[in-house]
């Protein structure tokens, strides 16, 4: 049996109808028999799965990159990210994310966690990296993305939290945990 075949099995999911396969998500109608024996409709976002990095440097500075996120026709603050290229793991999309993003590559690469970003409607899954010991190493960006990198201290990042300027909520969770990390010693 496939693994899909094994999924839709344990959620009690009678059908299944794409309405729309993409390059990034696929959107799909689950027909879900609950446990009282009624039918109900869930909308659900396939993402492919995203690496993300907290990157720092010797002098307790933070990367983000800043960037025009369409879907909220906002330019937003946020670490480095990017989609898991098919063969790839999350690690690898880590280090080629932070050389296209941000031109630096990682000489340490240690992974924090994951997460799901908003699990109600979608699967997207993220895996995050702390990143260290930098040195300058650019690829090109994706022709579809325009970025800039942008260096901070880590309390103009907190502050930039505070006042709702960063919005992102995958650099709010990573650091939140990084913060967590140091108050333990462990960063």
């Amino acid at each position: 049996m496939d693994t899909k075949s094994a999924r839709t099995q344990l959620r009690n999911i009678v059908k299944q109808e794409y309405i729309y396969e993409g390059k990034i998500v696929n959107l799909r109608v689950d027909h879900v028999k609950f446990p009282s024996g009624g039918i109900k409709l869930r909308e659900i976002a396939e993402h492919r799965p995203c690496a993300a990095i907290l990157a720092t440097d010797g002098d307790g500075c933070v990367y983000l990159v800043s960037q025009y996120r369409h879907a909220v026709d906002e330019t937003l603050y946020e670490i480095p990210a990017g989609l898991v290229e098919k063969g790839e793991n999350p690690a690898d999309t880590a280090l080629r994310e932070l050389q296209e993003e941000i031109g630096l590559k990682a000489g340490a690469l240690k992974e924090m966690f994951t997460l799901y970003s908003s699990p109600g409607f979608c699967d997207e899954k993220i895996t995050f990296f702390f990143a260290s010991d930098l040195v300058a190493s650019k690829l090109p960006q994706d022709e579809d993305e325009h970025v800039r990198a942008i260096k901070l201290k880590l309390d103009e990042v907190r502050r930039m939290i505070a006042d709702g300027t960063i919005k992102d909520s995958k650099t709010v969770a990573a650091v939140c945990w990084y913060e967590n990390q140091r108050s333990c010693g462990n960063a």
